[in-house]
């Protein structure tokens, strides 16, 4: 499907988070003024760094294979919670196997070194022996972490120019400037197998490779809004299923800037009792049973640097307001349809409505309702067939609190509205406050930038 994302992106100035994180302050009736910022780290949007790991696939499609109901959104939501479980997972024995096999390198290197200055003799041999065992371990390192990070080129970079040199020196029996090189070589190759290099180039907290991308809003590369969008968002992150979460966002700048100016984010990203209280708020949404995987997921800005010391955002997570998705996967499709169904039953529905702020500022409904088909006719409820072009149309959703202890500010039952859809084998919902759909203009706030209103 194709989407105009630069005209997304013209209009998010207009669209002010509102609704928090899981509170409902800042309301906005439809006769309020709107205006608000993009988010950004001041005025300079910066350039997006470059991208760790190959471009990502177009998902295959094998012929025959029945239509996926709301197979775009499907496809970008499986992108990001393949790559969160590789994270929650997979991930800590990638980094031990990309280690040992630069400490294998390492010490091959260290071994030849030895040789050569016990004998005063550097021969081809031992040249190639070097050159064997870091090529081993760039496949080694790219066998544990690629698609998700690309360490092989950054080995054979380093690898290839030590051997350049050796090969060049060897030949005329130059030992002292052999031993140096090897030297160098086995510095060189010891400084990327540390626990500090891994922390930085291969990092999980904060994410900032592919997965970081696959969150947001697709933008081609050369879109000069695309550094302002991966500067300005920040993204929390858990997998509940898997007891992991972290952050995802572009790094600061640590070495750059004064330490006093670089916000302070404390406490974990999506914590349990956050998820505890937004699963309260999707009420019966959350469908346990046959679950395969559970994800929160939060959009927020990213806090920009203190221009003074001292003045950089300091504090809780949940502090950063983001605006919150649920994912859950099944199975299958069907099992996620029998779910859906199951809590549809135990609330109401009013229409369907896409979430993306493009298509509602398009439409003349302030609760997110599209006024007009394409094609000149009135919709019902903004109920676009799931086969249509165009943003995937979500349930209004809504379903009444239990009373008694679900928020401690509440002194009656109310009624929770929001918005839920089946995306092949998931279920996603996002939008739930107690503020209805038509009283809450431009809710979707800080979540503009995320995959689910980009499908």
């Amino acid at each position: 499907m194709q989407r105009t994302r630069r005209t997304l992106l013209g209009v998010g100035a207009a669209l002010v988070g509102t609704a928090g994180c899981l509170g409902v302050e800042g309301v906005e009736y439809p006769d309020a003024p709107e205006g608000a910022d993009a988010p950004g780290d001041g005025d300079d949007p910066g350039g997006d760094p470059p991208e760790d790991g190959p471009p990502d696939d177009p998902p295959e499609q094998a012929d025959g294979d029945p239509p996926t109901t709301n197979a775009a959104l499907a496809d970008a939501t499986r992108a990001v919670v393949d790559d969160a479980v590789w994270f929650a997972t997979e991930y800590p024995d990638a980094v031990a196997t990309y280690r040992d096999a630069i400490a294998d390198a390492v010490s091959t290197v260290r071994s030849v070194r030895r040789t050569v200055d016990e004998e005063a003799e550097i021969t081809a041999e031992q040249v190639d022996a070097v050159a064997a065992a870091g090529e081993t371990a760039a496949d080694r390192a790219a066998e544990a972490l690629e698609p998700h990070f690309s360490p092989g080129p950054r080995i054979r970079a380093r690898i290839d120019r030590h051997v350049a040199v050796l090969r060049e020196f060897a030949p005329r029996g130059d030992v002292d400037r052999a031993l140096e090189e090897l030297d160098r070589m086995r510095t060189d190759l010891a400084s990327i197998g540390t626990s500090i290099y891994v922390e930085e180039e291969f990092s999980r907290n904060p994410i900032h490779n592919r997965l970081f991308r696959r969150l947001l809003a697709p933008l081609p590369p050369d879109d000069p809004e695309r550094g302002r969008v991966t500067t300005g968002t920040l993204v929390e992150l858990a997998v509940a299923s898997r007891g992991f979460s972290t952050f995802a966002h572009r790094p600061y700048d640590r070495d750059g800037v004064d330490r006093d100016r670089i916000p302070r984010i404390y406490g974990d990203a999506f914590g349990p009792e956050r998820q505890r209280e937004l699963r309260a708020r999707l009420g019966p949404i959350p469908r346990p049973e046959d679950r395969v995987e559970e994800l929160f997921v939060a959009f927020a800005d990213r806090p920009p640097l203190g221009n003074r010391r001292r003045e950089a955002f300091e504090g809780w997570a949940r502090e950063l307001d983001g605006v919150p998705v649920h994912v859950q996967r099944y199975p299958d499709a069907e099992t996620a349809q029998a779910r859906l169904s199951a809590a549809l039953d135990e609330g109401a529905t009013e229409g369907r409505a896409p979430i993306d702020p493009e298509a509602t500022l398009a439409g003349s409904d302030f609760g997110g309702n599209s006024s007009d088909d394409g094609n000149g006719s009135e919709t019902d409820g903004g109920a676009t067939p799931e086969t249509d072009a165009g943003p995937t149309a979500w349930h209004r959703f809504y379903h009444r609190e239990a009373e008694g202890e679900r928020y401690g500010f509440d002194e009656h039952a109310g009624v929770q509205y929001g918005y839920v859809v089946r995306a092949g084998e998931f279920l996603l919902a996002t939008g739930f406050s107690g503020d209805a759909w038509e009283e809450r203009v431009g809710w979707h706030g800080r979540l503009r930038h995320g995959w689910v209103t980009g499908a």
